[in-house]
């Protein structure tokens, strides 16, 4: 990221150029104690230029420069006389006096988007279409210092959703190398993303009365880019309470300069949200130089590497996920009762904390003939025992699945250690060789502990 954008997007989160309109600087705060920098292991990152305290506050973004549903609407209302807001959600978002009012082709269609359309997207469709077209109209754009200084598509070249969508070299060959894991969380992605695309090309088709694909995602939504934008939002995207969100999983809100933390195990940082907007503060002391981080959340490798295009070298929230190997096994009367119990399916051990209690119920079922009529069996899952009758049997079934993961695994290792010559082929094999390493390691500490 250059110095220039950079100095842009502090800029223009400080508002300097709209003070005699009116006054929203004096609502944000970037501490000066943070620096943008490129960091050997996480690459672009915050940093602390000198010592930060522990519980110091860093970072305030007012609403107005958040960028989620109630802004967009917002925004586009400016372009479009047919869509009324009296909340006060929408009403106490800063709108520059004079910006965004250069009309083309894009803000032509502003013009025709309908109030319940827009509600109608979910928070993701919304913002990626907003986006992708705020970023087609360049300087024109009040978003433009924000937009300007998101990831590019090569941040997010190890993300197997790329692999698939962009047909890159040697895609087939990857995706088939994949961990089933990973393959399952790429499919249930390019779902989500293709559902997105369909909906949105469709919504404009209707405002554009044409029914032509090619046309809209030639001169209105390029696929590529479209992919671009919808990564930056998957990974970029913090939870905000919407009052017009459908659920709490719609509740989606990019926040510039916030969203440049990276993601660590541990929460170094913290972000409260209130009426004055997204204030971030430490938990943490930090030294000159080192670099602040931000939990995304419990997540494990292959969840890192398909959402957000990166893994940890060491990950706590990995998990090993078995069920391809125990659903085979079950009887259909086994089924019936672990879905009876919503028990079924989602089998996994994790690095530390073992083996799931899911995964001891479903070898526990394993291990009853007539579930339905088992007392032990109820017992466990009601907490009245502790499963110690199935233990001895729940542990060979275990090592003869793990002996199996270990086969597999020792057999994909290998890629992690390929000759580097720079290639995106090359670090992409290396990243799944590193997948097949994280399992092998929790089978073979799962097996020791058994012992």
């Amino acid at each position: 990221m250059s110095d220039l954008k950079v100095e842009r997007l502090l800029k223009w989160i400080n508002n300097t150029g709209e003070e005699e309109i009116s006054n929203p600087s004096s609502h944000s705060f970037i501490s000066p104690k943070l620096t943008i920098e490129n960091f050997q292991s996480t690459g672009r990152g915050l940093g602390a230029s000198s010592p930060i305290n522990r519980n110091e506050n860093i970072i305030k973004i007012p609403h107005s420069f958040l960028l989620n549903t109630n802004s967009i609407i917002r925004h586009i209302a400016k372009h479009n006389d047919q869509i009324k807001l009296t909340e006060a959600h929408y009403l106490n978002i800063y709108v520059p006096y004079n910006s965004d009012k250069i009309q083309d082709k894009f803000t032509d269609i502003y013009t025709k988007l309908l109030l319940e359309e827009l509600l109608d997207l979910s928070s993701v469709q919304l913002m990626s279409l907003y986006i992708l077209f705020e970023f087609q109209r360049g300087k024109n754009s009040f978003w433009k210092p924000f937009i300007d200084v998101l990831p590019s598509v090569d941040d997010f070249i190890l993300s197997p959703l790329i692999w698939e969508v962009m047909k890159v070299a040697h895609h087939e060959e990857l995706l088939s190398l994949l961990p089933k894991s990973v393959k399952k969380h790429t499919s249930d992605m390019l779902k989500r993303f293709t559902s997105d695309f369909k909906v949105v090309k469709s919504l404009i088709a209707k405002k554009l009365e044409i029914s032509s694909d090619e046309i809209i995602e030639s001169e209105y939504l390029p696929k590529d880019k479209y992919l671009w934008v919808w990564m930056c939002i998957n990974s970029r995207c913090l939870y905000m309470n919407i009052p017009q969100s459908k659920n709490k999983d719609d509740n989606f809100t990019m926040a510039p300069y916030v969203d440049i933390l990276n993601h660590s195990c541990d929460d170094q940082c913290g972000i409260k949200i209130d009426v004055s907007g997204f204030l971030v503060y430490t938990t943490s002391r930090y030294e000159k130089g080192q670099q602040l981080f931000f939990s995304y959340g419990p997540h494990s490798n292959v969840f890192l590497l398909c959402e957000y295009g990166f893994t940890l070298p060491k990950n706590s929230w990995n998990y090993l996920d078995i069920t391809d190997y125990i659903s085979p096994l079950l009887k259909p009367s086994q089924v019936d009762f672990l879905k009876e119990h919503d028990y079924y399916g989602d089998y996994t051990i994790n690095a530390l904390s073992g083996i799931s209690f899911r995964t001891e119920v479903a070898f526990a079922v394993l291990q009853e003939n007539i579930p339905h009529e088992s007392r032990k069996l109820a017992a466990l899952i009601n907490g009245y025992s502790d499963g110690s009758g199935y233990k001895r049997n729940t542990n060979i079934l275990i090592s003869k699945i793990l002996e199996k993961v270990i086969f597999i695994c020792d057999k994909n290792t290998k890629l992690e250690f390929s000759n580097d010559d720079g290639s995106e082929y090359i670090a992409r094999k290396k990243t799944i060789g590193t997948l097949y390493r994280d399992m092998k390691n929790i089978a073979s500490t799962t097996i020791q502990n058994m012992d």
